[in-house]
């Protein structure tokens, strides 16, 4: 058990799990604290973030359950609130009108745009580390990552570069990319965009 301080004693990953776990807990913090200055909370925040930046035919109702791990009916009712508040507009898929699909309105995109200090508490405490030491940092944490990504505990969401599902250049000017998951053309200011089904396409 990584509260039992005897066990972390003599057990490496039990340290580790520990120190992500207090991580975890000051991120909470400070992420509540800088959310309460605009008078949402953080999963709203998280909300409003995901509307923002994936990409607008897979940011549905599900996929922002999975990105922030919890179930669909918790997520609807996180995305009604910020509906009640004019911050978000749902639509069905055209393609599928039993998938929800998420959109911030002209309020919404004030919030975000006053986003750009929430988590920066967290950047600057890493800034003071050195490059060396936050090289080696990021490579462990990208093999945590990766290791609860196959357990199902974990969605990472990335831009479609470096996704096996991207076939850049396929099209014409106006959507020069394809998207082999959900056989579409993008545009290439939509593959820049954050997509829940990205899929690395060599393994790390």
């Amino acid at each position: 058990m990584i509260f039992d301080p005897q066990h972390r004693k003599d057990n490496r990953s039990a340290r580790v799990s520990m120190a992500l776990f207090r991580i975890s807990q000051a991120i909470k913090k400070v992420t509540q604290a800088e959310s309460d200055a605009l008078g949402l909370s953080p999963v709203q925040i998280q909300a409003l973030l995901f509307a923002a930046y994936t990409r607008s035919d897979v940011a549905t109702v599900g996929n922002f359950a999975g990105a922030i791990g919890t179930t669909h009916v918790t997520a609807v009712k996180i995305i009604n609130g910020l509906v009640g508040k004019g911050l978000v507009s749902k639509a069905q898929k055209p393609e599928d009108r039993r998938v929800t699909l998420l959109n911030l309105t002209a309020e919404g995109r004030v919030i975000v745009s006053q986003l750009n200090h929430w988590g920066r508490s967290l950047e600057e405490a890493l800034g003071s580390i050195p490059d060396e030491a936050l090289a080696d940092f990021e490579l462990g944490l990208g093999a945590i990552i990766s290791a609860m990504q196959q357990r199902g505990q974990l969605v990472v969401a990335e831009p479609c570069l470096g996704c096996m599902h991207f076939h850049p250049n396929a099209g014409d000017a106006a959507a020069p990319h394809y998207c082999g998951l959900v056989q579409k053309y993008l545009t290439h200011e939509a593959s820049l965009q954050e997509c829940p089904e990205h899929t690395p396409s060599i393994e790390v």
